[in-house]
């Protein structure tokens, strides 16, 4: 567990790029009290590591001591320099990346306890406070971040199984639920935790899951708590740069928006074979939303539009589905299966379709918004900005 999710903790760390390595400084001793070794060992005698974890770089981790243990049972003890002048992340290793406990050097000596036949909480530590919360985080992360994505995983299920729409509906929420109580649980870490060090991992991990709006408040926020920390400037500088440079692009005209245009009428024929065109849903706010039964994201994203659909079907919205099948079993069951209670078209020509002809885009799920009088007013809604862009125009 441990070595799983310290992994994904430094691996969301590469967004940024920090530059805050300076001359060798110090000395870390890393005391290590062991038992049943032979759980993981296959043999009496096993290597064991302290690896220096580079963040923020394209390099795996640096050894800077080893050594051989013998027997079940022991102390041993590593040591290196450490390169920074702050706190860096280190790992004592056991065997081949079988088992790895990080730690964090605020000590220059820090005592772990290992227990070798547990799979979770197998060690505990002493001496280095930011080394027990970081502990702590990983635990946490990884309690929420299962129930996350068992919540994926049941969702799945349902639509698997033509679940009805209510019962779908309560997953998604519940889905969203854990998604909101894991970021709940990052932004209090990242408030709370008084090490700048263990704020810059935690809010790594957080980009993953954070909107936009709660990275750009929660990084605000750790320039203000540690205005001197070297690691928190360079990622509010890089982060800077990269929104800047967001922006300029988001800037440039793009010849393949249709936000600001008149939508064409078309037309497509439904199952029954009756033509259906955009013109006549005019007066209402229209989702065209563009699928097929073979397309797995847009199978994801179905629950999505069903939730929007059913919050805002009396506010005057409506949905057309567009789908990009080649058959009318396939197209038929998908609809059945995933509960899209909405107008559904298509010519069945795949690719070839009247639709990818008109609105020339170049994959799906795809969709446009279009207001009563026939603009287009956002396109490529996914998720919460489907459901926020709907909020903003239907209040």
């Amino acid at each position: 567990m441990f070595k799983k999710i310290l992994g994904l903790l430094i691996m969301s760390l590469s967004l940024f790029t920090f530059s805050c390595k300076q001359n060798a400084k110090g000395k870390l001793n890393v005391v290590c009290t062991y038992k049943n070794a032979d759980k993981i060992f296959f043999s009496p005698n096993g290597k064991v590591y302290l690896e220096e974890i580079i963040t923020g770089k394209d390099q795996g981790p640096v050894a800077i001591d080893s050594q051989k243990i013998s027997g079940n049972s022991g102390t041993f003890t590593l040591s290196g320099k450490i390169r920074g002048t702050g706190q860096e992340i280190f790992e004592v290793v056991f065997g081949d990346n079988i088992i790895g406990v990080p730690l964090v050097n605020d000590e220059n000596e820090i005592r772990i306890d290992v227990d070798l036949s547990k799979k979770d909480d197998f060690y505990t530590v002493s001496g280095s406070d930011a080394s027990k919360q970081l502990k702590d985080l990983i635990d946490n992360i990884g309690k929420k971040n299962f129930v996350v994505e068992k919540s994926f995983s049941a969702l799945d299920s349902l639509k698997r199984l033509s679940a009805p729409d209510s019962v779908v509906l309560a997953a998604t929420t519940a889905k969203n639920n854990a998604i909101q109580d894991l970021n709940n649980y990052m932004k209090g870490f990242i408030d709370n935790t008084s090490n700048p060090t263990l704020s810059v991992l935690a809010l790594g991990w957080a980009s993953r899951s954070f909107s936009q709006n709660e990275f750009e408040t929660a990084l605000n926020n750790l320039t203000k708590k540690f205005p001197t920390n070297a690691s928190i400037i360079e990622m509010k500088k890089n982060y800077d740069i990269q929104k800047a440079q967001m922006a300029q692009t988001q800037q440039k005209p793009d010849d393949n928006s249709w936000v600001n245009k008149q939508a064409p009428d078309f037309a497509l024929p439904d199952a029954s074979g009756k033509m259906v065109s955009l013109a006549s849903f005019k007066g209402k706010y229209l989702l065209v939303d563009f699928w097929a039964s073979w397309c797995s994201p847009c199978r994801m994203e179905n629950p999505n539009v069903v939730k929007a659909y059913s919050e805002f079907k009396d506010k005057n919205f409506a949905i057309l589905g567009v789908s990009l099948d080649k058959e009318k079993d396939p197209w038929q069951q998908a609809v059945q299966e995933d509960k899209l209670a909405w107008t559904q078209v298509s010519d069945l020509k795949y690719w070839n379709s009247k639709a990818v002809e008109v609105f020339k885009f170049e994959g799906i799920p795809f969709n446009i918004l279009i207001d009563p009088q026939g603009k287009i007013i956002a396109q490529e809604l996914r998720g919460t900005d489907l459901e926020n862009k709907l909020k903003e125009v239907l209040q």
